[in-house]
């Protein structure tokens, strides 16, 4: 078998022309003259390509796994501690409190009771209500005896009355004394201090003027 010259396909010994691009074919011995045939499986004048490494396909971008939250911390037991004495503190601190303002409250509004409801009885003509709340050593009891106190005290002074306010308190130890405006039905005006002293636990009417 020849090859031809040109494009170096094979062609039989018998050929004039090639059959693939139509060259004269020249012979000498036999044998087509050229260049020598590439090797099979090679396409002329192409170099056989070096084999190229497989191309590994990118990997897909991952965002990073966000870090665990950090765990809470446990409080110590000397702070659990000294929370539990704070409240302790806070509850024992309100409660003294508390009984203080209730102490002070009873302490001062006991003797104004007192006055305005001797004020009251006297102005609605209840003698005995009044005598009941003077004290045992009270000036009045020293000058009269029930039956002439409801005649020369309480019996004038009956709705003689038309407000009355008592806005002003001091107590001491065992006595007291309360500052009283009058407002009278005739028109008069006059404050009137009244001195209360305790009996055993109860505040009774020591005296009054004004």
């Amino acid at each position: 078998m020849a090859f031809c010259a040109q494009c170096g396909k094979q062609v039989s010994d018998e050929a004039a022309f090639c059959p693939s691009c139509g060259a004269t074919l020249s012979r000498a011995s036999g044998e087509a003259s050229g260049p020598a045939p590439p090797p099979s499986g090679t396409a002329p004048g192409m170099h056989p390509t070096p084999p190229q490494p497989p191309v590994t396909a990118p990997q897909p971008y991952m965002p990073g796994a966000a870090p665990p939250p950090p765990g809470k911390k446990r409080m110590g037991s000397g702070w659990k501690i000294a929370l539990v004495v704070i409240l302790i503190a806070i509850l024992v601190i309100g409660a003294v409190i508390a009984a203080l303002a209730i102490f002070v409250f009873k302490t001062v509004k006991a003797p104004v009771d007192v006055t305005n409801r001797y004020i009251e009885a006297v102005n609605d003509g209840d003698a005995r209500e009044a005598w009941s709340l003077l004290h045992p050593d009270s000036r009045l009891r020293e000058d009269y005896n029930q039956s002439s106190f409801e005649n020369e005290v309480v019996r004038p002074n009956i709705n003689a009355l038309r407000t009355w306010n008592a806005h002003e308190v001091n107590v001491k130890d065992s006595r007291a004394t309360v500052t009283v405006d009058m407002k009278f039905t005739t028109g008069e005006e006059y404050e009137f201090t009244f001195e209360l002293r305790k009996d055993g636990g109860d505040w009774l009417i020591y005296e009054y003027n004004y």
